[in-house]
């Protein structure tokens, strides 16, 4: 096994690619079509884009915000869900591209944290939790909205890293970065309303621009736009349309000012900490009855999901604990305060938010996350104990991914009536498969 591992790590990074894309991308997408189809939610999403390909019609708005009858403008969800079935008339087309997308994002991201941010953790812990963490598994493999702000996530905080002096270490060049940002946060402008949660980086970013002198500020500022514009290709012609007032959707709607947020302070952090662990509960059932039926389904594989489960939680807390003591690397106190930000940004969003604290709504926070989780394991790995448990709960992670795929196939997946999609994209109507929310305004 050692000699395995030798003969890959000394793999060019394209080769790497090659040989995770074999063994990850199968089972991610596998995983993702054996997922949640039925629920409203993901069914919304699904119709967008098969209303698109049915029609003809151009999107010209994206996911529904139920809780004020909004849209949010855009076509390009309309796009990444439609513009598949053009090419294979199969329910599982919109399901290969998500994939595709997520597969390499998650690689830049595993590439980046091994570059340069934490290169002596094993890269057989790095590339299999970063494919197969619970919320890489199961929020980026299925056609859900916030699954496609993922790739803009990583590229996003990627890029925003590679122009901040403390985390600058060459991985991107810096003016691409800015366009990358720019981009990427019109490309997540268009899929989720967490968007605005970019906004106090971006307004850093800008701000340590400018002490770099003034020619190198309206550079930066210049390629940001450009990739603000070249996303925002896919809303102007709603705005065109529709003008700004109707263009918007009505999203301005779900921001009011909720002061019974203010309690929820260490529930954001757990969820937001969640992201870099291996949380259990939120994907096992809804309720504790659901996930006791679970456990029961899955008797044979109780002891190594118990296991992960109280891995997950000792993972959250070492997290906690591990912001507090000392670490060798020099970005560390930096570290630290990106993180807290990003942690203040996220829980203070919500006291405009119309809604609670949905792990989901601010999922575009998983990147930096990850990141940061990484500084805390791999000062853990220099004990030889603990390299054995975390092989332990790799397998077992493996066996409750697979417990859970076989539940949601036979009790939630497209396959408990696969004719219904079919039928739906053979025939071009939509409506086979169900009707759109009553205030769609794409007609």
């Amino acid at each position: 096994m050692n000699n395995i591992l030798h003969k890959f790590y000394i793999l060019k990074t394209w080769e790497k690619a090659v040989i995770l894309f074999m063994l990850f991308f199968p089972i991610r997408f596998i995983f993702g079509i054996f997922s949640e189809f039925w629920l409203e939610d993901e069914q919304q999403i699904y119709l967008i884009g098969l209303k698109f390909y049915s029609t003809g019609y151009w999107p010209y708005f994206g996911p529904d915000v139920v809780y004020t009858n909004s849209q949010i403008p855009g076509a390009l969800q309309g796009l990444l869900v439609g513009l598949p079935f053009f090419i294979l008339h199969i329910p599982e087309a919109p399901y290969i591209l998500l994939n595709l997308l997520t597969f390499f994002s998650l690689f830049l991201l595993a590439l980046y944290i091994k570059k340069c941010r934490t290169p002596d953790v094993p890269e057989w812990f790095l590339w299999t939790w970063i494919f197969a963490a619970p919320w890489a598994l199961n929020y980026s493999t299925h056609i859900i909205n916030p699954s496609y702000v993922l790739p803009a996530a990583v590229f996003f905080f990627v890029s925003m890293m590679e122009t901040l002096p403390a985390f600058r270490k060459g991985f991107l060049n810096y003016y691409l970065s800015f366009f990358l940002m720019g981009f990427s946060t019109l490309w997540i402008f268009q899929l989720h309303m967490s968007w605005i949660l970019l906004m106090p980086f971006i307004a850093v970013v800008f701000f340590m621009a400018i002490r770099n002198g003034s020619l190198k500020f309206i550079l930066s500022f210049f390629v940001f736009t450009a990739g603000c514009i070249l996303a925002a290709s896919l809303v102007i012609p709603t705005f065109i349309k529709f003008g700004l007032a109707g263009g918007s959707g009505d999203t301005a709607s779900n921001i009011l000012l909720n002061s019974s947020n203010i309690k929820e302070i260490f529930t954001v952090l757990l969820r937001f900490l969640s992201f870099g662990s291996f949380e259990l509960t939120r994907f096992m059932g809804s309720n504790t009855n659901a996930r006791m039926d679970y456990l029961a389904e899955n008797i044979w594989a109780s002891p190594f999901i118990v296991f992960v489960g109280i891995t997950g939680v000792a993972q959250i807390a070492w997290m906690i604990i591990a912001w507090f003591r000392k670490n060798s690397f020099p970005e560390w106190k930096a570290m630290k305060f990106l993180i807290l930000s990003a942690f203040l940004v996220t829980y203070f969003s919500f006291f405009f938010s119309v809604k609670g604290p949905s792990s989901h709504t601010f999922y575009l926070m998983f990147p930096l996350v990850m990141i940061y989780s990484f500084y805390c394991w791999q000062p853990l790995f220099n004990k030889k104990w603990v390299r054995t448990i975390v092989a332990i709960f790799l397998i077992s992670g493996i066996v409750f991914h697979v417990t859970l795929a076989l539940h949601n196939f036979k009790n939630k997946s497209m396959y408990k009536d696969r004719q219904k999609p079919l039928s739906a994209i053979q025939q071009k109507n939509y409506k086979i498969l169900g009707e759109r929310r009553n205030f769609d305004r794409n007609d």
